[in-house]
């Protein structure tokens, strides 16, 4: 080959490395994210206490940002960090879009319905069942750290700086090495487990079908302490005022010592609570199946106020700035007064809503069954 023809071919090679470096760089581009300048929204239920409660800067009147429309329907839990929204869909994708502007900025697919919580720079993938269960995406590379088989997933899994907290449905809650996936212990119960486990001062709470509550060492995973319901749990535990607020299948909402598992009071509903509640201060907010939100005190149990929806509650509410928002199957997102329980803001959906609504910033987030993600500012 002439001279001439070997730089030409050397000088085109070269370019179309610098090419190909430019356009896998721009694949990770958006990170490092932007800086948080507001809680994050880590985990479902905002953190591993599953409260439900951010401090934010959201007002109302809130007007309708963008809507955008996934491949499929949004699952339970929305995740918010650094200025980017992450959650998945029930036919196995795991998206990234930006808050402002709804753009996406990482799709991944893994063919089953899939959930996922946020620690250190990685996004925690639960798949509800095949033999890879819990996967580490780690977000500076866009590759999986590790997958490893947790079994079947129908829970949210819970993540610390260390940690990762699993319920698999089959009789088992699990306790992994966030960096590695390493399993360091194994809890074993005498039914399944849709109920997500809570996390305060080194006590695990969680649910189980048969109703019965169990409180766990984080550390060693031993039993603490177990409580006994009417009915079976769906619920994620809210741990708040040294006590473990759970709704059951039976109607009730229990508030149970986080210290001694000893009963503190109940209070009965028209219906089951299948969404788990939210926390602020001195009360606890929830939903139940008889159409209606209950704001109780959450010291003694008393009923401060309930307000009425068209069909049952079917979401966890998200409270922040003294608003509670909340989604029904009557195809709205509503905005109580937490204090009155004054009706101050409902937004129709086109699809039933099931997805929990979150906060970050002045930013309202939530999706509806018929595909759609919805995202609400303060004007």
């Amino acid at each position: 080959m002439p001279k001439h023809k070997k730089h030409k071919m050397r000088f085109y090679s070269l370019i179309c490395l610098g090419l190909l470096t430019v356009f896998s760089c721009a694949t990770y581009k958006i990170y490092p994210r932007k800086p948080a300048t507001t809680m994050n929204w880590q985990v479902f239920a905002a953190n591993p206490a599953r409260t439900g409660e951010v401090h934010s800067s959201i007002r109302l009147p809130l007007e309708k940002l963008w809507v955008k429309q996934p491949a499929s329907a949004v699952g339970n839990a929305l995740i918010a960090v650094d200025s980017m929204l992450y959650f998945g869909t029930i036919d196995g994708r795991i998206y990234a879009v930006e808050m402002n502007g709804g753009k996406k900025r990482l799709h991944k697919k893994l063919s089953i319905e899939c959930t996922c919580a946020y620690g250190s720079e990685r996004i925690i993938i639960a798949r509800r069942y095949r033999k890879k269960t819990l996967y580490s995406l780690n977000l500076l590379t866009n590759k999986y750290d590790w997958q490893i088989d947790a079994g079947d997933i129908a829970s949210e899994p819970l993540v610390t700086a260390d940690w990762i907290y699993v319920a698999s449905l089959y009789k088992h809650i699990d306790r992994y090495r966030l960096d590695t996936g390493a399993k360091t212990w194994r809890f074993n119960t005498e039914a399944l487990l849709h109920s997500s486990p809570a996390l305060c001062d080194s006590i695990l709470v969680v649910g189980s079908d048969d109703g019965t509550v169990y409180a766990l060492d984080a550390v060693t995973g031993k039993l603490v302490w177990k409580y006994r319901t009417g009915g079976c749990i769906y619920a994620a535990p809210v741990i708040a005022n040294d006590m473990v607020y759970v709704g059951s299948f039976d109607n009730q909402m229990y508030a149970i010592d986080l210290r001694t598992g000893q009963l503190k009071w109940k209070f009965a509903t028209g219906g089951k609570i299948y969404p788990s509640g939210a926390a602020s201060a001195d009360v606890i907010v929830f939903g139940s199946n008889d159409y209606h939100v209950y704001c109780l005190n959450a010291l003694t149990g008393r009923l401060k106020w309930k307000a009425g929806a068209k069909s049952i509650i079917t979401t966890s509410p998200a409270i922040s700035n003294g608003i509670v928002f909340i989604g029904s199957a009557d195809h709205h997102y509503y905005g109580f007064d937490l204090h009155s329980g004054e009706e101050l803001w409902k937004f129709e959906t086109k699809g039933r809503v099931r997805t929990s609504p979150i906060i970050w910033g002045d930013y309202l987030l939530g999706a509806s069954e018929n595909y759609y993600l919805y995202a609400f500012k303060s004007k």
